[in-house]
């Protein structure tokens, strides 16, 4: 089965989503021809692999079904949420993937993804272990999450020099704004034919438009809700972000769409994950796909980024793919 270009992340199911609403967006989703789904213990509070569980009875045939191990919430002592590197010996992760397969209700998981780099840990012993876990059909594909360029390139070492189960995947922050993964991480990835899977394809929800220099935010939406994200709204990003509005908007598009396919038109991006609380915003991601970007659309979105000063901005963001 080859996986759909725009997946969906389940990081919002059992937050923002009860289960009713999940299940609901799941089956549009799966019904419209998405079919990567990508979760991961810790998403949703504890309750998206649970969620998924209900809302994939009868559909798990229909799906590729991605989570994760390697990273643990931690609150810390102002209350705040934040996340610390598990250690990824072999009972951990024998632990995440049977804790995973009984959450999800499934016998396999077509996607496995180690969520962050354990220095701690020799990564031959990491690789080891997945490959006894794919011989046993328990998982069929590895992937990578959140991995900078130095983590990357030592994985890439270790599975060369000991002949290890190669990478399926990379999943990292990109988009038309946060451009950095293109320079350090999706080149190697293109020569390996890694795929990629980019999360933040929206920039936490900066992408929608919805957020403009000294006016309120709005109400209920994540920026209202959290300071790392409000950290991001600068005057430039902001303005940024309404140019291409505007642009979007000659081409009779929104700027959702025009973000998604940017990343799907010539950026070595194999899905784009959307994490949606509504079937409308569901349904505008699915159009992006339809909208292939030529050489001169492209062009003119850099040179937009290049007017405004903001080049130098975009290829140096994220400043960290892990944000703990």
């Amino acid at each position: 089965m080859k996986a759909s270009t725009i997946g969906l992340g389940a990081l919002h199911f059992g937050v923002f989503l009860n289960q009713e609403e999940t299940t609901r967006i799941v089956h549009h989703a799966i019904e419209n021809g998405v079919n990567f789904i990508d979760t991961a213990p810790m998403y949703g509070n504890g309750n998206s692999e649970p969620f998924l569980r209900n809302a994939l009875k009868g559909y798990r045939h229909r799906v590729i079904l991605s989570t994760k191990a390697g990273l643990e919430p931690v609150i810390r002592k102002d209350g705040s949420f934040g996340v610390e590197i598990a250690t990824l010996k072999e009972e951990y992760i024998r632990r995440s993937v049977e804790k995973s397969l009984q959450s999800l209700g499934t016998d396999y998981i077509d996607l496995f993804q180690l969520h962050a780099f354990d220095w701690s840990t020799p990564f031959e012993e990491t690789m080891k272990t997945l490959r006894s876990l794919i011989q046993e059909g328990k998982i069929r594909a590895i992937g990578c999450s959140n991995y900078n360029k130095k983590e990357f390139s030592r994985a890439l070492s270790v599975i060369d020099t000991a002949g290890h189960t190669p990478l399926s995947t990379l999943q990292c922050h990109y988009n038309v704004i946060e451009q950095r993964a293109q320079r350090e991480l999706i080149g190697k990835c293109r020569k390996r034919q890694i795929g990629v899977i980019c999360n933040r394809a929206l920039a936490r929800g900066i992408l929608t438009g919805k957020y403009e220099f000294g006016r309120p935010l709005p109400e209920g939406s994540r920026g209202a809700e959290s300071l790392r994200i409000r950290e991001c709204l600068s005057r430039g990003t902001l303005d940024l972000v309404q140019e291409l509005k505007s642009w979007a908007g000659r081409h009779e598009r929104s700027v959702v769409e025009m973000a998604l396919a940017w990343l799907l038109s010539g950026q070595g991006i194999s899905v784009a994950l959307v994490g949606v609380r509504n079937i409308e915003q569901l349904n505008t991601c699915i159009r992006a796909a339809d909208w292939t970007l030529g050489n001169g659309e492209l062009g003119e979105i850099e040179k937009i980024i290049a007017r405004m000063g903001l080049s130098n901005k975009v290829n140096s963001l994220p400043e960290v793919f892990l944000e703990k």
